[in-house]
């Protein structure tokens, strides 16, 4: 196998069990108060920590070798995991001790997101950028299908939460015995002195670049708005009345809709009105966001759902091809920090903000709500961006 091959199947089996972990958390903690708002403060406790320590995250990822960042990384996320297997399993479940766990993985991920976002780079060739970026979205959206799958199957099934856990930190520690067998160039490591205003240089790149600026920040709000992965767990208990197992069945279906979207454009990729098709997606986004809102049919649902993963995903694959390529070697781990910060609050803060709204008006004009504000995000940022509306490829 080469080290890229390697490298992936590293990345799926840290993914898959990230994805297994997301959705047994998601069922235990709504079943305990059956409150929304409870999975908003499971975004709001990953975001925080993302929030203070992507920057720092993203100098580290400069300057010290990413390989050994992403390897204490991925064994520190799997002593958690293990830590809420012991807990499951003595029936200490408690919501407290969710919030400090997923507090501590957050701050890993501030850590690895920057160095695995830059470490690809040092795996392929500058020509092989691209196809590298696609496959690795494929990667991980296979992970991020089967992950939800299998972990509803095991916690509806199986054995409960501990048993997913348990499968969780195995996968885990395979990642990392894989990764360490991967062949990397060095990475060129920046010579500036560590300060406190070069702590921040990362921001400052991407606020003098409009066209990366304007693209991660319309990811950023379209998701934070639209995105209605949080309130799953409620519309699979409450609304769809589908179980964990229905519920892991939801969590795959945008990640299917994102496999097929990403293997299309690791064979034909987007060379021409880059900017439109990037525009007209985040619309898609929208509406099928608003569809899944209202929809009370499973498959119905499932459809709606797979229709906002497969537009995301030619978001993604423009943003980070874009971000890759427009960033010198040296700066990329500071940037890409930058681009985990954006992500990050488009997810977890999301998540927090889809609870917030839920416990307002209720779970179902939520994501009505949430839906038309994708939209409303893509009409101004045109408007704001005409540079980006522009872009060819």
């Amino acid at each position: 196998m080469t080290s890229l091959q390697i490298y992936l199947v590293s990345r799926f089996l840290t993914t898959i069990a990230y994805q297994m972990e997301a959705l047994a958390v998601g069922w235990q903690v709504y079943a305990i108060r059956k409150e929304p708002l409870d999975l908003g403060w499971v975004g709001l406790a990953q975001f925080v920590p993302m929030l203070a320590f992507s920057l720092l995250g993203g100098q580290v990822a400069d300057r010290i070798d990413r390989k050994k960042i992403l390897s204490l990384s991925y064994f520190t996320w799997m002593l958690t995991v293990i830590a809420m297997a012991f807990a499951t399993f003595s029936g200490k479940v408690s919501l407290e001790l969710f919030l400090v766990l997923l507090f501590v993985q957050g701050t890993i991920r501030a850590f690895s997101n920057p160095a695995a976002h830059a470490f690809v780079t040092q795996v392929v060739a500058e020509n092989e950028l691209k196809r590298a970026i696609a496959l690795a979205a494929s990667i991980w959206q296979v992970s991020t299908i089967l992950g939800p799958v299998v972990g509803g199957f095991l916690y509806g099934y199986f054995g409960g939460a501990a048993w997913v856990y348990g499968i969780c930190a195995v996968c885990s520690l395979l990642g990392v015995l894989l990764l360490n067998r991967v062949t990397a160039s060095e990475h060129e490591k920046t010579k500036d002195k560590f300060t406190f205003q070069n702590l921040f240089s990362g921001i400052h790149y991407v606020q003098s670049n409009k066209m990366i600026l304007g693209c991660i920040s319309l990811d950023l709000f379209a998701v934070l708005f639209g995105g209605a992965t949080a309130l799953l767990p409620a519309y699979a208990s409450d609304i769809l009345h589908v179980g964990p197992s229905g519920l892991g069945v939801l969590r795959a279906a945008p990640a299917v809709g994102a496999i097929v979207t990403s293997l299309f454009l690791a064979k034909r990729p987007i060379k021409t009105n880059a900017g439109l098709w990037l525009f007209f997606h985040v619309i898609v986004f929208g509406l099928a966001t608003i569809g899944f809102g209202v929809s009370k049919v499973v498959w119905l649902s499932f459809l709606m759902l797979l229709i906002t993963g497969m537009s995301d995903m030619v978001s993604v694959v423009i943003r980070m091809t874009l971000v890759q390529a427009a960033t010198p070697a040296s700066m990329r781990g500071r940037v890409s920090a930058v681009n985990s910060i954006f992500i990050s609050a488009s997810n977890e803060l999301g998540e927090f903000e889809s609870g917030v709204t839920a416990n307002w008006f209720g779970v179902i004009p939520a994501v009505v709500i949430g839906g038309l504000g994708s939209i409303l995000v893509a009409a101004v940022w045109a408007w704001r961006f005409p540079e980006l509306r522009k872009m060819e490829e």
